[in-house]
């Protein structure tokens, strides 16, 4: 038996959200029509198997496996990409060999070495071994297995093509994996390099502009306007530094809390998509995402409309989630894909182009494909353009603020010596 949240309308088209227990998600919606509700999301939060303990928060981290023994697991457990990639490799080609899907759910729980990824296989054989289908089984771990997951493994499920839908998966998360990486390159050198200053700055602000300052005080000195502001600077951070951190930490907490909600998100995925130079790469991240995730999608036999929702929640980026849930609205109406994504700008001619000529000769799949290719290397050049870009700006600005304070440390000592020629 397994917990299913749901948000549905009444009769009067009023939202309601609440949680229902079934076994599949299938008897979850037959519960709410029932009810008198029509479901518009059904989503598996938890499920029954093996290996469960009563105990509330402190069965999360022990707990037993599958022959008894005593585990204990911190954090979600969600397995790394790797781990993934492996997972569906092997799931294919078990299928493909023709072992028994339970049977292959057994030996690949067993072999996992994230206990928790293994516990949750587990369950998800009990799952199946009691009549629930393997889309309904993978749903309840959403941490796990991703919207676009399940509803490939569903289309696979549906056309009796599992292990091939397995391999195109395993394809899509290491390609998807790779963009992943190529953000955190991108990101990783500049806060690298930020890091790096702060701490220099800080540590000539704290321990050496004071020598100078103490040095001058006691010659009786009156100090250049540079260098007194310096000298205040210094004194500031040192005598009032819990100030500056408690003003830091207070900014960071309510700044993650904005963006935690739906307008403070919107906000800042929409600065991240205009930034300046980093702006670029977002956008051909998004697109790529886009192209990649529905040409998996529609090839694995996914219908454009399911496809569509899919892209939007995994999207990343608020502002591309309501742009594609605007596109997928036209398609419904009975606009082709093209024709609402090229409304709002966000995706470039090129693309709406290749995906015209997509429509017009039914290959759309793989139209998105090669745009889902040729944005891969955009994505990699972009971002050792930015890379190369921000090395120098960097090292002149670190360069700029330590010259500063050099200059103003010995500015003194040169008036001296003029005041003496």
């Amino acid at each position: 038996m397994a917990e299913f949240k749901y948000k549905a309308k009444d009769p009067r088209g009023k939202i309601k959200i609440g949680k229902v227990q079934a076994s599949t998600a299938a008897q979850a919606k037959a519960q709410l029509t029932k009810m008198r509700l029509r479901p518009i999301t059904v989503t598996a939060v938890k499920l029954d198997g093996p290996g469960e303990e009563s105990g509330g928060f402190l069965s999360k981290i022990f707990f037993r496996d599958a022959k008894g023994n005593l585990q204990i697991q911190l954090g979600s457990g969600a397995p790394s990409d790797k781990e993934l990639i492996v997972f569906t490799k092997q799931f294919s080609t078990m299928i493909s060999s023709g072992v028994p899907l339970i049977q292959s759910l057994g030996v690949l729980a067993a072999q996992q070495q994230s206990v928790m990824f293994g516990r949750a296989l587990d369950k998800i054989r009990f799952a199946v071994e009691n009549g629930a289908t393997l889309s309904e089984s993978l749903e309840a771990f959403p941490l796990i297995f991703d919207n676009l997951y399940v509803a490939m493994v569903k289309a696979g499920e549906a056309s009796g093509n599992l292990d091939e839908i397995l391999m195109k998966l395993t394809t899509y998360i290491e390609k998807a994996a790779k963009i992943r990486s190529q953000v955190k390159s991108a990101m990783f050198y500049p806060v690298m390099i930020v890091t790096v200053a702060i701490t220099v700055i800080s540590v000539l602000l704290i321990f050496v502009v004071p020598t100078f300052a103490k040095q001058y005080q006691d010659a009786g000195k009156e100090l250049p306007w540079l260098t007194q502001q310096i000298v205040d600077l210094s004194d500031f951070l040192v005598a009032d530094w819990y100030l500056i951190f408690g003003s830091l930490a207070t900014f960071v907490f309510l700044f993650k809390r904005y963006i935690r909600t739906e307008k403070g998100r919107k906000w800042l995925d929409d600065k991240l998509l205009n930034a300046p130079g980093f702006g670029v790469l977002f956008r051909k991240l998004a697109v790529g995402r886009f192209c990649n995730t529905m040409s998996t999608m529609l090839t694995s036999g996914v219908n454009l409309l399911e496809a569509l929702n899919i892209c939007a929640a995994s999207s990343g980026n608020k502002i591309i989630e309501e742009f594609v849930t605007s596109a997928r609205t036209g398609v419904e109406q009975g606009k082709k894909l093209s024709e609402p994504l090229a409304e709002g700008g966000l995706f470039p001619k090129m693309v709406i182009s290749m995906i015209q000529i997509g429509e017009q000769t039914g290959a759309m799949d793989d139209m998105l494909l090669k745009v889902s290719a040729f944005y891969e290397e955009e994505v990699d050049l972009a971002v050792k353009t930015l890379l190369s870009m921000i090395e120098p700006v960097m090292i002149a600005v670190i360069g700029g603020i330590v010259g500063v304070i050099v200059i103003a440390m010995y500015l003194p000592v040169f008036d001296a010596a003029s005041l003496v020629g």
